[in-house]
């Protein structure tokens, strides 16, 4: 089967390749697992063009359709401008794509014009494949749900003294009920976060940009905040006792890539409890969900953890172990290629419950990153 992958605006220099994920994570091994995978080196060569890079290689995808048995796009503007094109201009080859959020403005509109034309969808929100269905966008037997995942050869469990907390991440963070929770109770934070995207009414066109600091009421000795590399990240999950992810309502997954990560590392994650989140974290067992925007719970929960670091360290434990068996990166490869297949060959997509092929079974052994 001829494929061709397409993600818009990835770097265009090589990630690192070394198998033992000691410098970067293996993003590599999704892109290895097709048999041809495009970004914006698909332009390459191509005469200057005033039309978005998405639409351009929306237009060249669709001029080289002949190449392959199936396109796979990931990102939303691609997605729809490629089906769009097939649309009016026909000929199109079989589609597939990922969508995370199907209740957005941007995709909902779309997806009611264009999302029947799709050969199956991918996603990785149980709750959003059960909005796709509910709304009509996608039939069941073509949305395929597969776990999300992480490199957990790169994130994977690393001493550490366990003296502070940290909270990550930009998308639909609530900082201020976090940093009320943690005032007045000398635990060492940090957040690593520069600025947060600040919803507005109208999503993705009064939403602004707001930096973390200014989102503290008031200064905390005991709170440091700023961005960190992947590496610096790992050693910041070593040096955590558990890891903190404040949500705002969100029908989404918000905060999946940290929960993961910090779940990889074993570290227990004390998350706000939304609509969206609802797929990894197992309350009490792998961790502790608290509701949203109530600092006293947050507070709560942070102090019987920080308290208690063998329970802490066990809940860690029992997050590590669910990783390895549900979502490690060469899982993750190996379902969305199966899933892929069964879609081209007509299989249907489990009415309920996760794609979830037997070859996927793996570890995060060494020997791993050569699949």
């Amino acid at each position: 089967m001829a494929l061709v992958l397409l993600r818009p605006g990835m770097p265009t220099a090589a990630p690192p390749r070394e198998g033992t994920a000691k410098v970067a994570p293996r993003g590599y091994l999704f892109e290895d697992t097709f048999d041809e995978s495009w970004d914006l080196r698909l332009l390459d060569g191509k005469p200057w063009s005033p039309l978005p890079v998405w639409l351009r290689l929306a237009l060249e995808v669709h001029r080289r359709r002949g190449d392959y048995d199936v396109v796979v796009t990931w990102g939303e503007r691609l997605t729809f401008s490629l089906l769009a094109l097939q649309r009016v201009l026909g000929g199109g080859t079989p589609h597939i794509a990922f969508i995370s959020q199907f209740g957005k403005p941007n995709v909902a509109g779309p997806m009611r014009l264009f999302g029947r034309h799709l050969r199956a969808v991918v996603t990785s929100s149980s709750v959003q494949r059960d909005y796709a269905i509910r709304q009509g966008h996608v039939a069941a037997d073509r949305l395929f749900l597969i776990r999300f995942h992480v490199d957990a050869q790169f994130f994977q469990p690393r001493a550490g003294a366990g003296d502070l907390v940290c909270a990550v991440g930009a998308e639909m963070r609530d900082y201020p009920t976090l940093f009320a929770a943690l005032d007045g109770t000398a635990i060492r934070c940090h957040v690593a976060a520069g600025e947060v995207r600040v919803p507005g009414r109208v999503r993705l066109v009064k939403d602004r940009r707001v930096q973390v600091a200014d989102l503290a009421p008031r200064p905390n000795p005991y709170v440091t905040i700023g961005r960190k590399t992947v590496t610096e990240l790992r050693d910041l999950y070593a040096q955590s006792r558990f890891v903190v992810v404040p949500l705002l309502p969100s029908q989404s997954d918000n905060g999946v890539t940290v929960i993961l990560e910090a779940m990889a590392m074993g570290k227990a994650v004390i998350c706000t409890r939304t609509a969206g989140q609802v797929d990894v974290i197992e309350d009490g067992v792998t961790g502790i969900l608290v509701p949203a925007g109530d600092p006293q719970a947050l507070r709560a929960a942070m102090q019987a953890l920080w308290n208690d670091p063998e329970r802490a360290a066990a809940m860690g434990a029992r997050g590590r172990a669910y990783v390895e068996r549900h979502h490690t990166l060469e899982g993750f490869c190996v379902n969305v290629r199966q899933a892929i297949a069964a879609a081209m060959s007509g299989t249907a997509a489990p009415r309920h419950g996760w794609w979830e092929a037997d070859q996927a079974q793996s570890t995060s052994s060494p020997d791993s990153s050569a699949r």
